[in-house]
Formats: C-alpha cells, structure tokens, sequence
C-alpha cells in the first residue's frame, strides 16, 4: 500500500474513481425444493418445543445478501418456512416487520391478529402487520407448515427492527373481516389504513376471483390481494399477487428493478430468470432478482403460484422501472 491509500485508509476515506460502477449489485435468483424442504421440517420437530423456542422456523437463506444478523431471500424479502404440531402454541409477540403467512398444508390452526381470529387453511393468507399482536394455536390433528414474509431486510437496514414479547396490551379495536367480504362495500366509518385491516384472505375466495378475470394475450391470469381501505398493497412494503398459467404458454417476458419470490401452490413449471432455467413443482419457493427478464411457462394443468414482492418500497420512493417484450 502506498503513502496516499494509507493515508485515505488512516483518514477513513477512499478514492471514489477507483471504485465507482454504474452497475446495481446482482443477486442470482435461488430455488429451495419442497423435496428437500419436507423432511427438514419433519426434522426440525424433534429438533425444539414450543416451550423453548420463540418459533420453529427454518430461514431460507441467501448468505450473498447477509443483512446484520438476519439472512434475506431476495432483495427488500426475508422467507421462512414455520411448522406447529397438534397442541401447540406460538406465544404472542409484535414486532415493527410487516408479515404475512401463506399456508402450505394442514388444518386446525388459528392465528390470533390484534384479538382477531383467523382460521389458516390451506392457500389462506394472513397478514401479520407491523406492530400488531399475533399468536398462533393449533387445535387440529395434524402438522400444519406455512410461509412467512417478512420485510426483515428492509427494516434492518433502517435499523428499525423492534421486538415485543407478549402478553398482549393496547389491542387495537378493528372491524371484523367480514364487514369487508363483498366488493365494492366497506365501513362507512373506515378510514385508509397503512395496512389492510381485514387480516384473513381465504383461499377459496382468491380462487373465484381469480377465475373470472379474462386471461391476458399469453393466457395467464393475474390477481392483486388489496388493502379494502385504499385499493393499493395489502401492506406498506410487500405486495402479493396470485397467478395462473396457461399451459404450455410461454408468458410474455418482463423485467422489472423490485425483487419476487414465488411459492408454487399447485401444478408445475419452469421459469426463466435472466440466463437462469428454475424447474418446479407444488410447494416449491424460487426468487426473482431484479432486473432480470421473467417468463414462465406451465408444464402441467392448473399451475398457480403465489407472489411476493418487495415494489411497493421501490414505487413509493418514484424509482420503479418496467419493461415488458414486444
């Protein structure tokens, strides 16, 4: 080292023109296979109790975009896949990360959301906001997996990451779900919510809405899950969609500078991801990184898969970009 970057080094500076790039920091995209995932989770049972552990959760982990003690999946997006067993119970907690669930497999469990109980079913999702009370029950007969969401690396990076243990104080009073089940209907007395007050989206719902959307040119459906308050995002900082394929179609290529990570519910597939092929089947989880270009395309009937994404952190702060082939 000479004389000049030892000072630099000295002074807690350096040259910008020896390190400057115009290119954004490339993460490559990352599959973790139900296959392998199973017997982990069957694993991570024997493993702890819910009377030792926080949550039986295993992180799916990228190292290459480590955030401070938290790993992330993709971009803005940390996933986890949580297991409880008949009879257990996940003490409730609050914490400033946004989160949802989408579950994979099993009945019988209620999440408990700011004194709102949410039966989980297979293909719901329940949202967790940030800084709303939540605890999960298991009164049925057999194990019950889903996936968490959160913003963990986002709000890590802002140093925002609060933790609360229960028991559960200052319950906000919410409308019920229900009060929101008919579209174009809400509370006269609603106000917009940074998040969407109603916490349960049933699976069943989400299909039949799904279905009576006309297919796009490629054949493939898309649908947004909302906040009822405001029509946007159903939180603040993640966004979810549900699509269905059309088999055999090849859907129409885009790329866009937010990070997706894909759960496969049903059927299989292959998705391209810049130069990169991902084959998968149900239950699978595989990320898109930005700034590739993504087309998907059905091997087998009724493939569906739930999407979540990180956009509405880069369309709040005016710096979305999209593209889609001609």
């Amino acid at each position: 080292m000479d004389t000049f970057h030892e000072a630099m080094e000295t002074a807690g500076v350096f040259a910008l023109w020896e390190r400057d790039t115009h290119e954004p920091d490339v993460e490559k995209p990352r599959s973790w296979s139900w296959q392998v995932m199973d017997p982990l989770i069957t694993a991570a049972i024997g493993q702890t109790s819910m009377a030792a552990a926080e949550r039986r959760v295993l992180v799916l982990s990228d190292p290459s975009i480590r955030q401070g003690a938290s790993y992330g999946a993709c971009g803005n997006l940390a996933v986890n896949l949580q297991v409880l067993m008949p009879g257990e119970r996940a003490r409730p907690h609050r914490h400033t990360m946004h989160a949802l669930r989408f579950v994979l497999e099993g009945r019988g469990v209620t999440t408990i959301v700011e004194g709102k109980r949410c039966v989980m079913n297979p293909g719901d999702m329940i949202l967790t906001p940030g800084w709303t009370w939540h605890e999960h029950v298991h009164e049925g007969t057999e194990r019950s997996v889903w996936i968490d969401a959160l913003d963990v690396p986002f709000q890590r990076y802002l140093k925002n990451g609060v933790f609360e243990p229960g028991p559960a104080h200052d319950v906000a009073t919410l409308p019920a779900d229900a009060a929101f089940s008919a579209a174009g209907f809400s509370p006269a007395a609603t106000i917009a919510m940074p998040y969407s007050p109603m916490f349960r989206y049933p699976w069943e719902d989400a299909v039949q809405a799904l279905a009576s959307i006309t297919p796009a040119a490629d054949g493939s459906r898309r649908l947004r899950y909302i906040n009822p308050t405001t029509g946007g995002p159903v939180m603040s900082t993640i966004d979810c969609y549900l699509l269905a394929l059309a088999t055999g179609r090849d859907t129409t290529a885009y790329r866009v500078n937010s990070n997706s990570v894909y759960v496969v519910i049903e059927g299989e597939g292959v998705t391209r991801i810049g130069e990169t092929r991902t084959t998968w089947r149900k239950h699978d989880v595989f990320t898109l990184p930005q700034g590739n270009w993504i087309s998907h395309c059905a091997t087998s009937r009724d493939a569906k898969l739930f999407e979540i994404s990180d956009r509405e952190i880069v369309r709040k702060l005016e710096l979305l970009r999209e593209e889609i082939a001609t």
